[in-house]
Formats: structure tokens, C-alpha cells, sequence
């Protein structure tokens, strides 16, 4: 009888380095434009993966930017996003314990395009649920222990 191995979880570090390695090659391979191109691509991709996954049940920005939030924590792609409605066509969005944040912080001084993963997903859950884009004010990125990431930003919602 064979003994059955337990399956470890995977730590966010090990994310970090694999964002990392993606980006750069994808960057270095075929320029900064084309890897943004290509990463809001990999988003588009992956929001058709998470509506076979999830049901949505609102088409009102907030509730769907809420509602794959909710996805990416469970995931454990970052600690905690706090959603924070401003304005109808305005959103704060704080994302703690940022799982790539080393790797993001590190590709921008590089000149190289980061994934910006949940970025990407929620972009096209915008487009394909609300018929809108937004535009992002970035406010902060830090990293304030090795364990701790964190990211601020504004996003300006527009019709396409």
C-alpha cells in the first residue's frame, strides 16, 4: 500500500519568485509594451477561468470588483483588499500582504512590466461585466517587512 503524501501549501514567497522570473523573461523576450500587452491578456483569460468558477451575481462596478477581491483572498494571492467606494466612478483600492510585492517593486526599477495580476483580472471583469476601464492613481508601494506587502491605489472608473 502506498503511502499518501500530503500536499504542502504553496508560501507566498515562492509566488513572488515566479512572478518575478515570468515578468523579466516575458520583458526581456519581447519589451515592456508587449509583456503590459500580454499580461492584460493573461487578465481577459483568467476572468473567463473565474466566471466558470463563481457566479456574479451583480453587474454594479463595486459588487464585482468585491466579488473577485473575495476570490484573490480565499486564493491566498494576497492577505486582504479593502474596497473603498469614494464616488460612483471612484474606488480606493488597499491590498495587503501583497504576495508579489517584492518581485513587482523590483521589476518597475528594472524597466520590466510585472504582471500586475489583479489588476489585470479586475480590468477585465470591469470591461466584460460594466462596459467600463479604469484609469489608476497609483498612491503607494511598499514593502514594509518581508512578509508585508502593500499597495494603494485610486482607480477612476469610464465608459468605454
Amino acid at each position: 500500500m502506498e503511502k499518501e503524501i500530503p500536499i504542502k501549501p504553496i508560501k507566498p514567497e515562492f509566488l513572488d519568485f515566479i512572478n518575478y522570473n515570468i515578468c523579466k523573461a516575458y520583458s526581456e523576450t519581447h519589451g515592456k509594451e508587449a509583456a503590459e500587452a500580454f499580461f492584460r491578456k493573461v487578465g481577459r483569460i483568467g476572468f473567463q477561468e473565474l466566471r466558470s468558477r463563481i457566479e456574479f451575481p451583480s453587474r454594479e462596478p463595486y459588487e464585482v470588483l468585491r466579488k473577485v477581491a473575495s476570490f484573490l483572498e480565499e486564493m491566498g494571492y494576497l492577505a486582504k483588499i479593502q474596497l473603498t467606494k469614494v464616488e460612483e466612478d471612484e474606488v480606493i483600492i488597499e491590498m495587503f500582504g501583497v504576495s508579489v510585492v517584492n518581485s513587482s517593486m523590483r521589476l518597475v526599477r528594472e524597466g520590466a512590466s510585472p504582471s500586475h495580476f489583479m489588476t489585470n483580472l479586475m480590468f477585465a471583469a470591469l470591461e466584460e461585466m460594466c462596459g467600463l476601464r479604469a484609469d489608476i492613481i497609483d498612491l503607494t508601494l511598499e514593502q514594509p517587512t518581508a512578509e508585508t506587502g502593500y499597495a494603494k491605489e485610486k482607480w477612476i472608473l469610464k465608459k468605454i
